[in-house]
């Protein structure tokens, strides 16, 4: 497949016009035109839809975007290692992660690798979906939890507990013990109202069954729902340390917590893991876990 004409199609995805990419990469309008009609001819299908005012890429074509640009940093990758220079971390990275632990802790390490490698660009999908890496054209993926996948290599980030919290004054009293929270107003996250929530505390693991009143299939959501004093929920610590802290939230039975879980950043195979997925797994290894660390209690 036509380098060129993969590196010509992003360059109009993410200048937006044919004219606006054809002066990025310094070539003629109608060889950029040309080369994609070359490209859509080549796979049998359009990429974009074109109208007078504005372009727009076909879900065939996002699948393709994706592709290209692993192909492209990946051939980039192989000029690197060529030339023999790996003093520069530069080329793309295609991140998905858990929308909440998206938000709260990937997005300021994503800022920090942004400063150490600014020759690097990010692209962080957030979803609570697990997606197929390479279906999806991704790079890596945030995994929660104990991996199913062996196709996958994992890089360990580190572990997160679950906390018990409610907004303040929502409970008409300190509940006693996890039997009280069958009668406490409960939240719940993911599909339905009916769960069991597996805890760790002075008695050992222990699961208690919740009938609550709200779920929520967004942990942000969820969060945000507790802050507004829907009940109880069981949210990870480092996503409420902040609301623990400034009292927007309150621990509820802080004797007890959610069962650890690991977090880890994974990639299809050794063959992934390029000169810039590793540099940015390294830093993310080193930052993460004292984030998470520094947010969970003792």
């Amino acid at each position: 497949m036509d380098l060129n004409a993969l590196r010509e199609f992003s360059a109009v995805i993410s200048e937006g016009s044919f004219a606006a990419a054809a002066r990025r990469l310094n070539t003629p309008k109608s060889t950029v035109s040309k080369r994609i009609q070359d490209l859509e001819a080549a796979l049998g299908t359009r990429l974009i839809e074109r109208t007078t005012r504005r372009l727009r890429l076909t879900p065939e074509g996002a699948v393709v975007l994706g592709r290209a640009e692993r192909i492209l940093a990946d051939a980039e990758e192989i000029a690197e290692a060529l030339s023999q220079d790996h003093s520069t971390v530069r080329g793309h990275l295609r991140i998905a992660a858990p929308s909440l632990f998206g938000q709260t802790v990937l997005a300021p390490v994503a800022a920090l690798c942004r400063a150490h490698y600014p020759e690097l660009t990010l692209e962080c999908v957030l979803q609570d979906s697990q997606p197929d890496l390479i279906e999806n054209g991704f790079d890596a993926a945030i995994r929660i939890g104990t991996l199913q996948d062996d196709a996958l290599d994992a890089l360990p980030l580190g572990t997160i507990e679950g906390c018990l919290v409610a907004a303040p004054g929502r409970l008409d009293g300190p509940l006693e013990g996890l039997e009280d929270l069958t009668d406490a107003p409960t939240l719940a996250q993911g599909h339905g109202l009916i769960q069991t929530w597996h805890l760790t505390g002075p008695e050992g693991p222990r699961s208690v069954r919740i009938a609550a009143g709200l779920s929520m299939s967004s942990p942000a959501a969820l969060r945000e729902a507790a802050r507004a004093g829907a009940g109880v929920a069981l949210l990870p610590y480092y996503a409420v340390a902040a609301d623990l802290a400034e009292g927007r939230l309150v621990e509820v039975l802080p004797g007890w917590s959610g069962l650890p879980r690991p977090v880890a950043l994974v990639y299809p195979g050794a063959q992934a893991l390029t000169h810039r997925l590793r540099a940015a797994a390294d830093l993310m290894a080193d930052a993460v876990g004292p984030m998470l660390g520094a947010q969970s209690r003792g």
